[in-house]
């Protein structure tokens, strides 16, 4: 009977190994991607972007990248959006990539796990990598942010290039063209080195430095001096749907002009060698405030100008943008610097680096008269208002909101009053 029950036991311990193995195992881990590596690339990218497609809204792009070997080697579409604070970038609109090399096409492979990273093969004797692709832009706002309009566009070099893996941004060094429309004129932070035709090439710069200069271009275009005699070169660079909307009056032109002189005296320091207000007088492009270094991305009402009395609300974007300059891109918060646009960033500076902007920025907005003193007063007022009466805040900080970028990534909210949203810009200017 004892021998009976001990082979009972081993046939059900054998059974219950057998189901064990036939049970579902993790799969091998994916190859890890080479760290970044605060060291020299071994030559210079060169990228160049067709944005004449105004009827298909597409942007055609080529790129060359140099080589040092051959192997596997891997190339990243940048994922985190920098003043987006959130891993958004548009890689469902990346098109049609083909990549050659010494005249023949090489296969690529997409990470299965890092879905920004692109892999392939180098074959021996190749110097260079060919690769040419297409940026879909959205045709209606239902697929996202308009960048490109019968007048106008905005050209993020987010959207349009790669980059080797394993090497800090700031050490890739790059060369970046762009063809635009018959006609059109454009601005950037970026240095010109020649423009031929329709077609303008800038000088080398990095790809960090690049990635922060996008380029607002149009047909209805004006640019203004905003401190001919200062320490560095300040524009104002406009477009507009339509040329009578860029009739401004000097004190409109004299408010810009304070608030660049407000801004020295507040911070009593500037943090750039030139600055580019990055403006769209439209209702066409996709709406936008964006921070960078040396410039800023807005979008503004039509009749910014035209209608000068009528459009307070909201002129308080452009000193917003520009206290980034100092607040944000020149210190920042520790954890929200990455090497490279595909590491996490960490945003639990976000209270101090949009909050402490916006309460700037308001200040500024009165001190340079684009609002009155009572207009800022009242948007304060506003703000306390508000959040007296946010119910979310019984269980949720204001701290915790900094996560919301990534969280929610501005998505439409239930019940925004106890959910709470992204409330460290305007929460975090009343600490």
């Amino acid at each position: 009977m004892k021998a009976l029950f001990f082979s009972a036991s081993l046939l059900t311990l054998a059974a219950t190994a057998a189901v064990a193995q036939q049970l579902p195992q993790p799969s091998a881990p994916t190859p890890a991607i080479a760290a970044a590596q605060d060291i020299p690339y071994p030559g210079t990218l060169k990228l160049s972007v067709d944005a004449t497609d105004l009827d298909r809204k597409i942007f055609q792009i080529r790129q060359t990248v140099p080589v040092a070997k051959a192997g596997k080697f891997t190339l990243l579409y940048p994922q985190w959006v920098p003043g987006g604070h959130s891993p958004r970038n548009d890689i469902d609109k990346l098109a049609g990539l083909v990549i050659t090399a010494n005249g023949q096409r090489l296969a690529w492979t997409r990470d299965p796990v890092q879905v920004f990273a692109f892999h392939v093969d180098v074959p021996e004797g190749v110097s260079e990598l060919q690769l040419s692709y297409q940026f879909l832009s959205p045709v209606e706002t239902k697929v996202g942010r308009m960048v490109m309009t019968p007048d106008m566009l905005n050209l993020q070099w987010l959207q349009m290039g790669f980059y080797p893996a394993g090497y800090y941004t700031r050490q890739i060094p790059i060369e970046a063209s762009v063809k635009l429309p018959e006609g059109w004129q454009h601005a950037s932070a970026l240095e010109v080195a020649k423009t031929e035709g329709q077609v303008t090439t800038f000088k080398p710069t990095t790809f960090e430095t690049l990635v922060d200069s996008p380029m607002f271009a149009g047909r209805y275009f004006k640019s203004v001096d905003l401190d001919p005699t200062g320490p560095a070169r300040v524009r104002l660079n406009m477009v507009a749907d339509k040329a009578e909307l860029l009739e401004f009056k000097p004190e409109h032109i004299q408010a810009h002009k304070d608030l660049v002189q407000q801004s020295y005296k507040l911070f009593g320091s500037n943090p750039f060698d030139r600055y580019d207000f990055l403006v769209a007088l439209s209702d066409t492009l996709g709406g936008i405030g964006l921070e960078h270094h040396r410039s800023s991305e807005n979008r503004v009402a039509p009749k910014y100008f035209t209608d000068w009395e009528k459009t307070f609300v909201g002129r308080d974007l452009l000193p917003h943008e520009f206290t980034h300059s100092w607040n944000g891109k020149y210190r920042r918060g520790e954890d929200l610097w990455t090497p490279t646009l595909n590491e996490p960033m960490r945003d639990s500076l976000m209270w101090v680096y949009e909050g402490q902007t916006q309460y700037w920025g308001n200040v500024l907005s009165a001190r340079s008269n684009l609002h009155t003193k009572q207009q800022s007063l009242d948007a304060l007022a506003l703000v306390a208002a508000a959040y007296d009466n946010r119910r979310g805040r019984d269980w949720r900080s204001v701290a915790d909101t900094t996560n919301d970028p990534i969280i929610a990534g501005r998505k439409p909210l239930s019940w925004l009053s106890y959910q709470r949203s992204e409330d460290y810009y305007s929460e975090g200017q009343l600490v």
